[in-house]
């Protein structure tokens, strides 16, 4: 395993007239920074200055390395209520380092100069409670990986050196101008493991105390700045107030003086789950600041906005120069989308506080947080009820959680002839529901990336109420028995059973059979339109229907379907002569309809007379029956001839096939196979059939 790569401060004894006493780490830490003492009196640069020189070869002008080490001097430098100042000089050429000249070299020397693991080293000498020389070396190419010049070096660089990644020269310059100017490692190092310890420019070991917000800024932390206001303290007039508040992004670890970005536990969680968030924050202003207000958010992004998810807040009272580590527990929302998202707080996250710098309140953690997706739990659905043969929709299921268990695909396990269902909104659909005795147990599934399960649908189909079908206008003959044809229900599967048949309105006379719905009028007075309304009642309800029947004049007097000499004696009884009216049931025979019974009427008698022949009469449905032509034509057939019998061929014509060929069939033998019926009687013989 690669081992910890870490800082390094020399202190060595010098026996020279200008070393009184050797340095040493204090024992006193003040606010957790360390620094150096000479008889109990702090080591500091006399006048709070401090030059630095800086090796042409290692800094040539307006480099990476030259820019990044005047940055880090300007932050020491910035440090509000404190009066301390960096100072460089561009050196002609490069010296040897000496570490007893007086200069402060500052260069670059070959790793293998300098201890494994070893970044950089500075090396202190003082005189008295005055330091006289610190040189500053840095390893050219530190663990075989090298450095980078990022100005705002990201988590994730920062935590993993890598040859491609490199080693942040800003953090590491920071670090060695905090031992340049009198500051030692907090924590020290002989501390015991386990033993707390806070961030700190001054952390031992890479990345130091790492740097603050979401544009990973560089800046000194809120111990440092108390460490170089405790050394060099600001004299004279009152400066003005200095308002800035960080949140840091990078926290302790359980190695000692080991940085590592902010981070938070578990790594992936479900909706309503709660997250441990370490944070870090800090008051790196000279005021108190008080209920402040630090938010939690969750982002799709890595820019931390107040706009984003908000999860919660914490109010915080900071003194000037406190800091504050701590963990917290966020409550993650009941529901949200499955995925990965950015954790992120934001201090002061309405800025309510003017800074003078806002750039370092938010704080995206590097690491992503994960959102499981549940497994699909539905909500129960009520019962639903419907009529048998009505279309039926069904509710739209919920489930218990629905941004985070989308997508959905919905199915049914055990779905009903002619049922479907909306495989995006699980909403089912049956266009003709089937009556049943008992509630239908329909299983619906929900199914998603993280599993599936089932809810059941309870649905009752009852009978319908009865819909009766129209019925055409029918005629009834004169004093001649008319029975009405027997009605139909337009979905007897779900309608039946009918209780009753009523007659709400008819004729004088005309009564209903309750069973079958079929209406009987003894004796029908001609004349009509007679408007007649039946009425069918089940269990559901009751449906009407109206229809009407016209009463006409009628040689046929004995309703048989015939006009012969048994119908003639009627006819005849009644014929009295032109302009004498018809009375006493004799209109029922005045076929020509002027008012009277005479001559004119016996002639269409005679018209009308067929006897009793009978012949084959070929029906609309095909079948075949023997019956008069009179009563053939009522019954929409087609008469084959007198004598003629129903014989197997009776009914068949010539069928022109779509192959050309021509068969003897029934017309509807003939349309189910897609033929042409040239019409009954035609034979093949005599019909010449298109060419396909």
């Amino acid at each position: 395993m690669k081992r910890d790569p870490s800082f390094k401060y020399t202190c060595r004894s010098l026996t020279l007239v200008l070393a009184m006493a050797c340095c040493f780490v204090a024992g006193h830490r003040a606010d957790g920074f360390s620094y150096f003492q000479v008889g109990g009196i702090n080591v500091v640069w006399q006048g709070g200055l401090s030059v630095r020189y800086l090796s042409p070869s290692t800094f040539p002008i307006d480099s990476g390395p030259d820019i990044h080490y005047l940055a880090s001097m300007g932050l020491w430098n910035l440090v509000p209520a404190a009066d301390f100042e960096y100072q460089y000089i561009h050196a002609d050429q490069d010296f040897p380092i000496d570490n007893f000249d007086g200069f402060n070299d500052t260069a670059a020397v070959s790793a293998s100069e300098l201890d494994p693991g070893v970044l950089g080293v500075t090396f202190l000498v003082n005189q008295g409670s005055v330091w006289f020389d610190m040189d500053m070396v840095f390893s050219d190419v530190p663990e075989g990986i090298g450095w980078y010049f990022i100005d705002n070096p990201p988590c994730d660089m920062v935590a993993q050196p890598t040859p491609i990644n490199g080693f942040s020269f800003l953090l590491v310059a920071v670090h060695e101008l905090g031992h340049a100017l009198g500051l030692g490692h907090d924590p020290i190092g002989d501390e015991s493991p386990g033993t707390p310890w806070f961030i700190a420019t001054m952390n031992p070991r890479y990345p130091s105390g790492g740097a603050t917000g979401q544009e990973n800024i560089v800046e000194l932390h809120a111990d440092d700045q108390s460490g170089l206001r405790f050394l060099y303290p600001h004299a004279g007039p009152s400066e003005p107030p200095h308002v800035d508040l960080a949140t840091a992004a990078f926290t302790s670890s359980t190695t000692l003086g080991k940085a590592v970005p902010s981070f938070f536990t578990p790594s992936a969680v479900y909706p309503g789950d709660t997250l441990t968030v370490r944070s870090v924050i800090e008051n790196l202003g000279s005021t108190n600041e008080f209920m402040v207000a630090q938010g939690f958010y969750l982002s799709d992004d890595q820019m931390i906005e107040d706009s984003d998810m908000f999860l919660g807040e914490l109010l915080w009272d900071i003194p000037f120069q406190d800091a504050f580590e701590f963990d917290v527990d966020v409550d993650m929302p009941e529901d949200l989308p499955a995925g990965d998202y950015i954790v992120g707080t934001i201090l002061d996250r309405q800025n309510e506080i003017a800074e003078v710098y806002e750039d370092n309140n938010a704080l995206s953690y590097c690491d992503l947080l994960t959102i499981n997706q549940l497994v699909p739990v539905i909500n129960n659905i009520p019962q639903e009820s419907t009529a048998c043969g009505t279309p039926y929709t069904g509710p739209t299921p919920v489930v218990t959680h629905p941004l985070n268990m989308a997508a959905l695909t919905w199915s049914i396990d055990n779905p009903q002839p002619g049922m479907t269902i909306n495989p995006s909104t699980g909403v089912v659909s049956w266009p003709d529901p089937i009556r049943s005795e008992f509630p239908y147990v329909i299983f619906l599934r929900a199914t998603n990336s993280a599993g599936s399960s089932t809810q059941s649908l309870f649905l009752g189909v009852s009978s319908a109420e009865p819909d009766v079908l129209s019925v055409a206008t029918q005629t009834a003959h004169c004093g001649v028995p008319f029975d009405g044809p027997i009605p139909a229900i337009s979905n007897p599967a779900c309608m039946d059973p009918i209780i009753n048949w009523s007659l709400d309105f008819g004729p004088g006379g005309m009564s209903i059979d309750f069973n079958t719905g079929q209406v009987h009028w003894n004796d029908p007075q001609i004349g009509g339109p007679y408007s007649v309304t039946i009425r069918a009642t089940n269990a559901m309800g009751n449906g009407t229907q109206t229809f009407d029947v016209n009463v006409v004049a009628s040689a046929d007097r004995d309703g048989d379907a015939d006009v012969d000499l048994e119908d003639y004696a009627e006819v005849n009884a009644c014929i009295a002569g032109p302009d004498l009216s018809a009375t006493g049931g004799c209109e029922c025979v005045d076929l020509d309809g002027d008012g009277d019974v005479d001559l004119a009427d016996a002639a269409e008698f005679q018209l009308l007379f067929t006897g009793s022949i009978t012949g084959a009469c070929c029906l609309p449905n095909g079948t075949c029956v023997e019956e008069s032509p009179i009563l053939c034509a009522a019954d929409a057939g087609v008469y084959r001839g007198d004598e003629t019998t129903c014989t197997a061929d009776a009914c068949e014509g010539a069928c022109c096939l779509p192959n050309g060929f021509c068969l003897d069939l029934s017309e509807s033998n003939c349309n189910g196979a897609s033929g042409t019926f040239e019409g009954i009687g035609t034979d093949c013989g005599q019909t010449s059939c298109p060419s396909p």
